[in-house]
């Protein structure tokens, strides 16, 4: 049974493990030592064959393999623009042909990299369903393997990441939002290399990482404070790091702004200029000056769990597996007690939540800014990570009953979930038919 742990600071506290396996304050990573680059690159690549000897980071790459081929079998069905893909692959087209991107008849509120990102699967493979979606589809992937990593290195235990990415790779918003050339996805993806690179005290790059997310869209920039949120609670020394890091991302914004523009648009661009422009464009678009029928503000994405529908043959439809929805509350709750017990995975579980989906209600407020539930789509991990993390601790108190029948009761229980989540994806995904819905 877990013991309750007496009142800690995080600055003083020992770093010793806690009961799910966590550093209580985690360690400074080990200096590198004098050994000859031949001698770093042997240790290096015997890490990495290691790597592949444990059965959860195999089946982790096997997770990821399957849900490329989910997506490689139908990425091409629809043969038309989905949703916002009207808006995304006509603009990638535009730069293709050297038009002028700054047109209001394109998407100027967004910064250019995801753009640029759409125009090469479009360059590599034309421009056609395959050519749009293979990037998207590409970075989602690769999200499911950095998420993975990321609890890697948020916890000791064996299986607990394993059962997050399960979580994660199955979960709707994430296929979906995955399946199709919008920018989101590749937020994301950078958003998550970010917090894999901070995690692993790489602050440099993880600034740099946090400045490509906002290339891509502007709210990327989220990630950053999700960093520095949990360096504040959880590290805080040296300082020198969070300094690292805090001139990192904003010089690498702005130093690669202009000239990823200068790809986009043949022309150079002040970066400051192109801020105010997008800001000013992104005002405009509020809940009082656009009818939507969808549109929703932050609350309204954990209270009621309402589709988007993106298309509806195959359906493709943005919303959060039942699964997870229905236990939103009792997660953000779980991962609060985590951060009490001085937990540093409830630390960056908490920190991404409020980061990625707490901070759009004082902006919505203040803004009126329109919003739809896919901008919950970075707050997802989080869930999962908790959700793991709290089925994980219940296991493990399951493993210690007395009562044989109870413990296997308990477990049968956890492996019906699981199997339970996997359902309802296959129910939500193109997968499955729905009735159509008229929009």
């Amino acid at each position: 049974m877990l013991t309750q742990e007496p009142a800690i600071n995080f600055e003083s506290a020992p770093s010793t493990p806690d009961s799910e396996g966590e550093s209580i304050l985690e360690n400074t990573p080990e200096i590198p030592g004098e050994n000859p680059p031949e001698a770093e690159f042997t240790s290096l690549f015997r890490r990495f064959l290691n790597w592949f000897k444990e059965w959860p980071n195999i089946l982790a790459l096997v997770l990821a393999l399957v849900v490329l081929i989910l997506h490689l079998v139908i990425i091409t069905d629809v043969k038309s623009q989905i949703l916002d893909e009207q808006h995304y692959v006509p603009e990638a087209n535009a730069l293709l042909k050297g038009e002028d991107l700054t047109d209001e008849k394109f998407n100027p509120e967004h910064p250019p990299l995801g753009k640029l990102l759409i125009a090469g699967g479009i360059g590599i493979f034309g421009d056609k369903a395959l050519g749009w979606r293979i990037f998207p589809v590409l970075f989602g992937v690769a999200s499911i393997i950095l998420f993975y990593l990321i609890c890697r290195k948020l916890t000791s235990r064996r299986w607990l990441p394993l059962i997050a990415t399960f979580l994660f790779a199955f979960e709707n918003m994430c296929f979906v939002m995955s399946s199709v050339a919008m920018l989101d996805v590749f937020s994301v993806t950078l958003m998550l290399a970010s917090f894999l690179l901070y995690l692993n005290y790489k602050y440099l790059p993880a600034g740099i990482a946090v400045a490509l997310s906002a290339l891509v869209k502007l709210n990327g920039a989220f990630a950053g404070g999700i960093i520095l949120l949990h360096w504040l609670l959880v590290r805080r020394k040296p300082k020198l790091d969070g300094v690292k890091f805090l001139f990192a991302a904003p010089a690498a914004f702005f130093g690669l702004m202009p000239l990823f523009d200068r790809l986009a648009m043949s022309k150079w661009l002040a970066p400051w200029d192109r801020i105010d422009f997008m800001l000013d464009t992104s005002e405009t678009l509020t809940f009082a000056s656009v009818d939507h029928p969808y549109e929703a503000r932050p609350w309204d994405w954990i209270i009621y769990p309402d589709s988007m529908w993106f298309w509806y043959d195959p359906t493709y439809q943005s919303a959060l597996n039942w699964t997870l929805w229905a236990l939103i509350i009792p997660i953000m709750g779980y991962g609060v007690y985590r951060l009490m017990r001085h937990s540093s995975l409830g630390a960056f579980g908490v920190s991404w939540l409020a980061g990625a989906w707490l901070i759009w209600i004082p902006i919505v407020l203040a803004t009126d800014r329109v919003m739809f539930n896919f901008y919950f789509y970075p707050a997802v991990g989080a869930l999962c990570l908790l959700l793991a993390a709290g089925i994980h601790q219940i296991l493990r108190e399951a493993s210690q009953l007395d009562d044989i029948l109870l413990r296997r009761i308990v477990q049968g229980l956890i492996i019906t979930f699981l199997l339970g989540h996997l359902a309802v994806f296959i129910i939500l995904s193109p997968y499955c038919g729905w009735p159509e819905a008229s929009y």
